[in-house]
């Protein structure tokens, strides 16, 4: 009842945050797409792109920090299909610290890091453990990337194997995004709201289903 309890406090937070999110980004699409702003990045050279990388990471490592505003903002001005990318290596390298922040220094340094609450999820994963989970995991369980990041540091599976899943599964749900999204017009405001919503709204429905998944094995390993 306790966990059923977190879950819904956990969505209502998540629901308040995509909209307060929506309406910021309603609000500074136009700059975004202003070219006063599009060459004011453009003129940092490659620090843009890093910046795009190195806080996606960051988001990722400090969850649940918001990553949405790099994504955004790279869109903006790179373009959806370069921010694709710029994501996902964004990914592999938190997938990376997370794992040797999980491992090197376990629970205590982690729970610094994310919070109670986020510790209790990322438990569960790591009770989960396996081979399968982690692939499963990384194919349907992009809400929950640092989650099972964290978590895997705290199973016994070696880093390359633990590697080597995160960054082929990852491609998947990727290139899947890559495809759907890329006829969008992210220069107005209703095709980042469609973007947006959209993406939130696959996360949640994922999210709950990885959960579930994860739930329905500790139970089987419990038996």
């Amino acid at each position: 009842m306790e966990k059923q309890r977190s879950i819904v406090r956990e969505l209502s937070v998540v629901i308040f945050g995509i909209i307060l999110v929506g309406i910021l980004i309603n609000l500074s699409v136009p700059y975004l797409n202003s070219a006063k702003f599009k060459d004011f990045i453009e003129d940092r050279g490659t620090l843009g792109p890093v910046f795009i990388v190195s806080f996606t990471a960051f988001s990722q490592i400090f969850a649940p920090f918001p990553g949405s505003p790099a994504s955004i903002i790279s869109i903006a001005v790179y373009g959806y299909t370069t921010t694709i990318i710029f994501v996902y290596l964004g990914g592999l390298l938190s997938s990376a610290i997370s794992f040797y922040i999980s491992r090197r220094f376990g629970r205590r340094l982690v729970i610094k890091f994310v919070g109670q609450n986020t510790m209790n999820e990322i438990d569960d994963f790591a009770r989960a453990e396996g081979t399968e989970v982690l692939i499963i995991s990384r194919l349907i369980g992009f809400p929950l990337f640092d989650y099972i990041s964290y978590a895997a540091g705290l199973t016994s599976i070696p880093f390359k194997n633990y590697y080597t899943i995160s960054a082929i599964c990852s491609v998947i749900p990727t290139i899947i995004l890559a495809i759907i999204f890329k006829g969008l017009d992210f220069s107005s405001r209703t095709g980042f709201t469609i973007w947006f919503l959209s993406l939130n709204i696959v996360g949640i429905i994922f999210g709950l289903m990885i959960r579930r998944y994860i739930n329905k094995r500790n139970k089987l390993k419990n038996k």
